[in-house]
């Protein structure tokens, strides 16, 4: 047996791991100086504070404050430095276009960090607009705070009305908002600099769908995915029109194929779940139910969803079991389930008559 290239393979992990170890020290050392540099200016900035309330004389006075304008400028750049390291870190490109589910790729830590260094950046003076707000709007977006994102988006514009990447940030924000009017005048305007953004097309699509325009939408939808084939996220918004044209083999292969390239994208795993239960295949809407949990754990309208289906199917057990599951997460399913008739098969269970009778 020949085993000679058993050393290179050693030097190679060795070598991989070294490079690795580098990488992470490199990141702890680039941090670290930044929390120094944070928490020196932040010493320099009370520092002026103070000497600015005692202070009488003009000419001083002045001076102080550009020094402390300085300083709170050099606070706003590092902080909207560790909201880009955080959003890089998350695999969500900052200063680019928002990204629908980008909520999704933030793990917990991650949310805390960006809403902790954004309240840093809410105790600083305001400033006109600069390159640093547009990290600050985008943090506001995947931390769901919709109207300071909206907020830092108005600030840009006013000063350059006609930045395409920024009118169509807006518009995501309006359409986070419920706002899909304003949205698609956002959108539309954006196209108008950009008419090939695959990304501005599917945002301006997914508006459409809100206002059930769904023709519009589906030539949004095909539009995209010409300029940028195999899109997870378009294929899955189209997907989800084709459902509401009734279109279901249309809407099956488009979810399909998302799932294909994203296995765990949850907008398409439910909503092909709910083709399935359309077409009454319930066993195969429940596996996309069940996946569905394992990506978005104790979802409460997933939780109900498979409550229903198995009590269509008679399974009195796992029915209970998952409808006390979310009446716990959430009192209002309870309601719900008393008048709903996917539960007449379980109705007089007595575990579903004291499940509902207790709330």
């Amino acid at each position: 047996m020949d085993i000679g290239w058993l050393p290179l393979a050693a030097f190679i992990l060795t070598a991989l791991g070294w490079i690795s170890r580098e990488i992470w020290r490199w990141r702890k050392a680039k941090r670290l100086a930044t929390e120094d540099a944070t928490k020196t200016l932040n010493q320099k900035k009370t520092l002026l504070e103070e000497m600015l309330s005692k202070i009488e004389d003009v000419n001083d006075k002045k001076n102080l404050l550009a020094q402390l304008e300085e300083a709170n400028a050099a606070l706003l750049g590092l902080y909207a430095q560790r909201l880009r390291r955080t959003l890089k870190d998350a695999g969500l490109p900052p200063e680019e276009a928002l990204i629908a589910d980008g909520r999704s790729h933030l793990q917990p830590q991650q949310v805390n960090n960006l809403k902790k260094i954004i309240a840093e950046v809410k105790s600083l003076p305001a400033f006109p607009p600069t390159k640093d707000f547009l990290v600050l709007g985008d943090a506001y977006y995947y931390t769901e705070q919709y109207q300071d994102a909206k907020n830092v988006y108005d600030k840009i514009l006013n000063s350059n009305p006609d930045d395409p990447h920024i009118l169509h940030n807006r518009g995501k924000i309006y359409a986070s908002m419920g706002k899909h009017i304003e949205a698609l005048a956002d959108l539309n305007r954006s196209l108008e600099f950009g008419p090939d953004d695959p990304y501005t097309l599917n945002s301006r699509g997914a508006t459409y769908h809100n206002l059930k325009k769904y023709k519009e939408a589906l030539a949004d939808y095909n539009r995209a995915l010409e300029l940028k084939p195999n899109d997870a996220l378009t294929l899955s918004n189209r997907g989800a029109t084709y459902k509401r044209l009734e279109e279901y083999d249309k809407a099956l292969a488009d979810l399909n194929l998302s799932l294909k390239l994203r296995p765990d994208f949850y907008p398409a795993i439910t909503n092909r779940g709910s083709i399935y239960e359309h077409l009454k295949n319930y066993d195969k809407a429940i596996c996309d139910y069940t996946h569905a949990l394992e990506v978005e754990p104790d979802d409460p309208p997933t939780l109900y969803d498979l409550a229903r289906l198995f009590s269509i199917q008679g399974k009195a057990k796992d029915a209970h079991d998952f409808l006390r599951r979310v009446i716990d997460k959430d009192k209002r399913f309870c309601q719900v389930a008393k008048t709903n008739r996917d539960f007449d098969n379980i109705r007089e269970d007595p575990r579903f008559k004291k499940l509902i009778e207790s709330d």
